[in-house]
């Protein structure tokens, strides 16, 4: 494997693993009803979820424009902590706006 993948691909693993780590804090200032960080922590997962997302764009380009791109399992690998995080931050926005809305609901009744 080349340097490059090998260095890509540990890239998109650090990414990825920050925002899913950066989104179940989320969840959990959500849970102990700290909306306010909450939304500031999903923003940020979101934000390094991009990181990751521009290092998989790259990829896929060089393989479009005829560069070869040597598939491994470390990027394989990297690909899975990928979609992994994005998968959390998904369910992590959903639920800070759960919690968001029962906040919502206690403060009417």
């Amino acid at each position: 494997m080349s340097e490059e993948i090998a260095s890509l691909a540990m890239r998109l693993i650090f990414a990825s693993g920050n925002a899913k780590s950066t989104a179940v804090q989320a969840m959990q200032a959500a849970e102990a009803n700290n909306l306010d960080a909450a939304r500031s922590l999903i923003k940020k997962a979101k934000e390094q979820l991009h990181e990751g997302h521009a290092i998989q764009t790259k990829l896929m380009q060089d393989e479009i424009n005829g560069k070869e791109v040597e598939k491994s399992i470390l990027l394989i690998h990297a690909q899975d902590h990928f979609m992994a995080a994005d998968t959390v931050i998904l369910m992590a926005d959903r639920i800070i706006k759960l919690y968001a809305q029962l906040d919502k609901e206690e403060t009417v009744c």
